[in-house]
């Protein structure tokens, strides 16, 4: 863990590119119920809203009727994948 913390700081490892999956405070307990069976990286989930969890490359498909995933989209396309 130290190691890995060490690696972090001196930014030889970006641990934001992990996450694979967004949420709100809706999909925390489906998600931890469910984890070994989710496919990808690490699930990001935020208590402030309410978000089905959702892969970050569905973004810009669901962005073609939700204009909160279209907004998400061009914010992770902004900022290398996100």
């Amino acid at each position: 863990l130290l190691e890995a913390l060490d690696l972090i700081a001196k930014k030889e490892v970006n641990p934001a590119v992990m996450i694979t999956h967004v949420g709100g405070i809706d999909a925390i307990v489906d998600t931890t119920l469910h984890l070994p069976e989710i496919p990808g990286g690490k699930k990001l989930t935020y208590t402030q809203f309410d978000m089905p969890l959702t892969a970050i490359e569905d973004f810009r498909k669901l962005g073609e009727t939700d204009p909160l995933f279209a907004k998400l989209a061009d914010a992770c396309d902004k900022n290398q994948g996100l």
